[in-house]
């Protein structure tokens, strides 16, 4: 074995029970003392970067974060233990609007209205809220273990941000690529704010489809039949329209109709915009509240030009709008409308329809299409670098399924409205002169006009959307727009992990932004993960409220559980749930590992030293020893790979077979032997040594995804350093390959589970130690079991066991199983005739366990989300039970039955 120096080391008992309580705490303030995750400033070498997404403060994190947090950590660490200068810089978001929205909430509760208070007594609600939550998440951060930079945390309204934001919109100003003008825009009327077309959700509802009838302007009979579900907004026509190939309305087309209530005259005009089979082909066109009407009246440059008929909290206004009808808010308008029009007979029908309408992702208030003077960015321009990149693979999205939707977004991508007209965020920096009339748009606040020198300055009352700020993420955070050291050596930065909900929001926005202004991709590397699920298998968010506090999980189960529940067995790529049976099994598998270790240290004597590399076997060394050997270098190696392809749970599963099967329930139970000198001290230094290096690489591999428990099991042990978290990472090829030892174990294996089914299936009892016998298939086989006989005999509880020659008859009377490895035979204990009873009820217990494991199966998502070996070992396990019951099944025959009665 080849060791280290020699350390004093005392080598502490654990605990009987796992404890997560007793050392998580103490390992982060351990962590964060030596300043373990600090990066270099100016490293050399091989470097990793990344940054945390900046969780908004508008509440506190949810598990969604906690997902994403810890498929971060589990890179950064690895990549720490690796050697690499690894930078993880955090933050927080202001979060403009969506803070602002709760904190409206709150004086709301404590029954004031923010729309009434002063500007600065209305930030100064925002500050105080904004430094409670910023508190709290910090707290849920480093309660998770989390190894990120706290020296380099940012917020994205601190001066260096301010100063980014502003630079960034005076550059894309001066390009050309910011403007400001007057278009059609998402107006939240609740929150009296402009919100982007990515903060609109689309939801179907029932409403009614009113059909009206247009009376012709000449004192014609009859008129025109229009359908419309927002009959609120007649007083805004400026035409009826049709399509000019449909016959019922060509003799109607250049006629004038009344728009009724309001008695305008209004043209008939053609466009192929109208679809002819939508109520009854005739479409009313208010521009300012309809973007299709908008383009539609485009075409008609002749068409009157309309007022405004809604203020900004949507309520009708306006000289267009007749006396009865102002000040009403949209459905109460409506109603009102539709009697009016019942009273003058104009009113047709109306007719329930479903119809899918825009709500605001804040507010949840009905969206309102408004003409209104907003800044916006041209997107086109920005689009293409990335396009091409993505393209090219210079940036790489995981899992790459989401490619698609990424293209079919950019290439139809639209110009981005960037301007609210709220009071928490970024000021535009833009200043309208009163002399002159022209804009200033300085980084630094103008004291004059840029055009004529006059100081009579009027500053945009607007502030910026909340990510134009958070797009400038990957380089702001490092210090751009100045020269800094972070941003010359962690820029562009490795990878960045998100949830793909804001793909679009932010992802591709931060693409966009990074070559514009840095001229390299902000990132290699793109990986989204699945939603967390409650439950109603709802996204588990801070809009909903269907999180537990991560911190109220960590108190009751530890970080280490709640982080590997996260990760296994539900793909971190795919939605899944997450509840009480994750956290347990997360549990129990730490659970395993403490007592794994507890096993460990009283075959390690005293003075051991640290283990350096994998021991070397002697040429009589154990199959057992060199198999779990041969399987670590496998588990490395499928881990490495893994993490590579952006596959956390791949390497979590990995790493949960090898420690639970492989090591704990097999290695552990064929070495106690070994382990306790009975096979005499060469053997036990073998195995004894084996061990001690099998579970070191296996803490060190595990310490990216539990990091709090692996710290304190590694101190426990023989170690060099002074933490795990800055130990190296083994390299994958350090154990040596033996395939003939995986292959011989995979027979000695079969062996115990062939016998064991066995003893099940008669009901052997426990103490009993009936003989055995198999005949095995072949000479390998029988060389292999010769060799392990007295294992196998020892793992089943068998008095004897004998190989038997091909042509020996099979012994009388006993139980008997035919498999790949041969034919196997236990003897049955002496007893009374066969209880049918008791056999009709075993068979009865394990048909319902082979119908759960096959409504399992059964199940896609189970198929979909489950890790392989963890499909595999539930497809075994249901042949093994199926076996069980045609077993069964032979004694519950007739004919058995009959001889076991005679």
């Amino acid at each position: 074995m080849a060791l280290g120096r020699s350390v004093d080391l005392s080598v502490p008992s654990l605990p009987p029970r796992f404890e997560p309580k007793a050392f998580e705490a103490r390992w982060q303030d351990a962590w964060e003392r030596a300043h373990a995750f600090r990066a270099p400033e100016r490293p050399g070498g091989v470097r990793f970067s990344l940054v945390l997404p900046p969780p908004n403060v508008t509440g506190v994190l949810h598990l969604g974060h906690m997902l994403g947090d810890t498929v971060m950590d589990v890179l950064a660490r690895q990549h720490r233990m690796q050697g690499a200068a690894t930078l993880w810089v955090p933050g927080l978001d202001h979060a403009g609007l969506a803070t602002q929205v709760e904190v409206r909430r709150r004086l709301a509760r404590q029954g004031a209205r923010a729309e009434e208070m002063p500007r600065e007594e209305l930030l100064a609600e925002i500050e105080r809220w904004r430094a409670e939550h910023e508190a709290r998440i910090r707290e849920q951060t480093r309660a998770g273990g989390f190894s990120v930079d706290w020296d380099r945390y940012r917020y994205t309204l601190d001066a260096a941000s301010v100063r980014a934001t502003r630079e960034a919109f005076v550059a894309l100003y001066r390009q050309g690529l910011v403007y400001r003008g007057e278009r059609m825009v998402n107006w939240d009327p609740r929150l009296r704010t402009a919100v982007s077309d990515l903060e609109v959700n689309a939801v179907e509802e029932e409403t009614s489809l009113v059909f009206v009838r247009y009376p012709w302007a000449d004192a014609g009979l009859g008129g025109i039949e229009v359908a419309t579900v927002r009959p609120e907004t007649i007083f805004g026509d400026v035409a009826v329209a049709v399509h000019p190939d449909d016959a019922r309305y060509s003799d109607a087309i250049g006629r004038f109709v009344i728009v009724p209530l309001c008695h305008r005259r209004v043209p008939v005009i053609p466009d192929r915009a109208v679809d002819p089979t939508f109520g009854a082909g005739a479409l009313k066109i208010t521009p300012r509240h309809d973007p299709v009407d908008r383009e539609i009246a485009g075409r008609h440059p002749d068409l009157a030009e309309p007022t405004e008929i809604f203020d900004e909290e949507a309520r009708l206004t306006g000289p267009w709008v007749p006396a009865p009808f102002r000040g009403l808010d949209r459905d109460t308008a409506r109603a009102k409308v539709i009697d009016a029009l019942a009273r003058d007979d104009l009113l047709v029908r109306a007719e329930p329809y479903r119809h899918t309408i825009g709500r605001s992702d804040r507010s949840d208030a009905v969206i309102e299409p408004r003409i209104s003077r907003q800044w916006f960015v041209r997107m086109a321009p920005l689009a293409e670098p990335v396009l091409a990149a993505v393209r090219a693979g210079e940036i790489r999205l995981h899992p790459a399924r989401w490619t698609a939707s990424f293209f079919r977004w950019m290439e139809g991508i639209q110009d981005w409205c960037i301007s609210r007209q709220i009071v928490w965020g970024h000021p535009i920096p833009v200043a309208t002169c009163r002399a002159c009339g022209r804009d200033t748009v300085t980084v630094e606040p103008p004291t004059a006009c840029a055009h004529c020198g006059s100081r009579d300055l009027v500053a945009d009352p607007d502030v910026l959307d909340t990510w134009f700020t958070s797009w400038l993420w990957p380089f702001a955070a490092l210090g751009w727009p100045e020269p800094t050291a972070l941003l010359d050596r962690y820029y562009p930065t490795s990878v960045l992990v998100t949830a793909r909900d804001i793909m679009f929001f932010w992802v591709a926005r931060m693409m966009m932004s990074g070559y514009r202004f840095t001229g390299q991709r902000p990132f290699a590397d793109v990986y989204f993960t699945g939603m967390v699920l409650d439950a109603e298998a709802r996204r588990m968010s801070k809009h909903l409220g269907n999180s537990p506090d991560p911190l109220d999980v960590i108190a009751e189960r530890g970080a280490d559980a709640l982080r590997f529940a996260l990760v296994f067995p539900n793909p971190t790529s795919e939605d899944g749930p997450f509840g009480t049976s994750s956290l347990d099994s997360a549990r129990n598998f730490l659970t395993k590992l403490w007592n794994l270790v507890r096993f460990t240290l009283p075959h390690v004597p005293a003075g051991t030293a640290p283990v350096l590399g994998p021991p070397r076997l002697p040429a009589t060394a154990a199959l057992e020893d060199r198999w779990i050997l041969s399987r670590s270098r496998r588990t490395a190696e499928a881990v490495g790979t893994a993490l590579g392809e952006f596959e956390p749970t791949g390497a979590a599963s990995a790493l949960y077979q090898f420690v639970w099967h492989d090591l704990a329930d097999r290695y552990v139970e064929i070495a106690k032997e070994s382990l306790s000198g009975r096979r005499g001290e060469i053997a036990a230094r073998s195995s004894r040594a084996t061990l001690l290096f099998v579970v070191d690489r296996t803490l060190r591999w595990l310490h990216p995804f539990v990091p709090h428990i692996t710290e304190e099991l590694w101190h426990a042990l023989p170690h060099d350093g002074d933490l795990l978290a800055t130990a190296a990472w083994p390299p994958a090829d350090e154990a040596p390959a033996d395939p003939v030892a995986e292959v011989e174990m995979e027979t000695v294996l079969e062996a115990v589970r062939l016998l064991r089914n066995l003893r099940a299936e008669e009901r052997i009892p426990i103490p009993a130690t009936p003989s055995a016998w198999i005949r095995p298939a072949g000479p390998e086989v029988a060389r292999v079991l010769d060799r392990e006989r007295a294992t196998v005999g020892r793992l089943t509880r068998v008095g004897s066991l004998e190989l038997l020659p091909a042509e020996a008859p099979a012994p009388s009377g006993a139980a008997s199983r035919v498999a790949v490895l041969g034919e196997c035979y236990v003897e049955r204990p002496a007893k009374g005739p066969v209880t049918l009873e008791a056999l009709t009820r075993e068979r009865e217990k394990l048909s319902g366990l082979l119908e759960k494991a096959r409504a399992r199966l059964a199940d896609p998502g189970f198929r979909a989300r489950a890790p392989p070996d963890v499909v595999r070992e539930t497809e075994e396990k249901a042949r093994e039970i199926a076996e069980r019951i045609g077993r069964i099944d032979e004694h519950l025959s007739p004919d058995a039955a009959q001889g076991a009665s005679s």
